[in-house]
Parts: structure tokens; C-alpha cells; sequence
């Protein structure tokens, strides 16, 4: 892309004003990154997460279900959240506060826990049964 002079800031922010001073391929990587927008209810959505986070432990801890529209921010919301509680290891263990598991498209018992191993890091061995079923949804 051709660099241009860029001659009058004032009307911009100094934030935003050293942003556009930039070359033009970091403006462009910077425009197709992530953004936390936080609207209303993603904010009341997050409060509600922590609030869980922060629940003692007992038999039956309660859920949060986040339900709306494609491109609504759902996925957003949980990785804010997650990036809230990074993962962490010690010598002997890997704590991992925070678990994110994307669920398959036609998910069973078998490909939520395949799905919840990886999300972990854990080696894999996938079962023949399970590969057949991967297999015949792909072709």
C-alpha cells in the first residue's frame, strides 16, 4: 500500500492519533483484531461468570447458559472471561481456571469428552469407533 502524509490529527484523540500515524499494514492488523465492546449486557454477562467463578465448591454449583444471536459477542464474552483467569503451571501440575471447550457440530457424550481432553492438552488416543464417526460426518 502506498504510504500517505498525514497532516492534521487534532480532531483525533492522542491515543488514537499516535495509532494513525502507523504504518499501514499495523493499522490494518490492529483493525482485524479482537475488540472487546462492553455493551451492557456482555458486562452484566461477565459479572455473572465471575460471581459464579467466586461460588464455593458443593454438590450442585450452579451454570450460566449464553444464549443469542450469531455474531452477538457470546464467544467474546467467554474468551474475555477466560483471559480474566489464565492458566498457570507449576513443576508438578498445570492449573487451569478457566476451561473453554468449543462444542462439536453434532456433539455426543464421546465427542464432548474427546472435545473437553483437547481443550485440556491431554493426549489423545481417539477410539477407531470414534473416527469412523468423524469420517462419516466429514464426506
Amino acid at each position: 500500500m502506498d504510504e500517505y502524509p498525514i497532516i492534521d490529527l487534532s480532531h483525533l484523540l492522542p491515543a488514537a492519533q499516535g495509532l494513525a500515524r502507523l504504518p499501514a499494514d499495523e493499522r490494518i492488523q490492529r483493525l482485524r483484531a479482537d475488540r472487546w465492546i462492553g455493551y451492557p449486557r456482555a458486562v452484566e454477562a461477565l459479572n455473572r461468570l465471575e460471581a459464579l467463578y467466586a461460588w464455593p465448591n458443593k454438590q450442585r454449583m450452579p451454570n450460566l447458559l449464553l444464549v443469542g444471536p450469531t455474531n452477538n459477542g457470546k464467544s467474546m464474552i467467554v474468551e474475555k472471561f477466560r483471559r480474566t483467569h489464565p492458566a498457570s503451571s507449576d513443576a508438578d501440575q498445570e492449573h487451569i481456571p478457566v476451561l473453554v471447550v468449543q462444542m462439536p457440530s453434532e456433539p455426543s457424550v464421546s465427542r464432548f469428552y474427546v472435545a473437553l481432553l483437547a481443550a485440556m492438552g491431554a493426549p489423545l488416543r481417539p477410539r477407531p469407533r470414534l473416527l469412523w464417526e468423524e469420517n462419516k460426518v466429514s464426506s
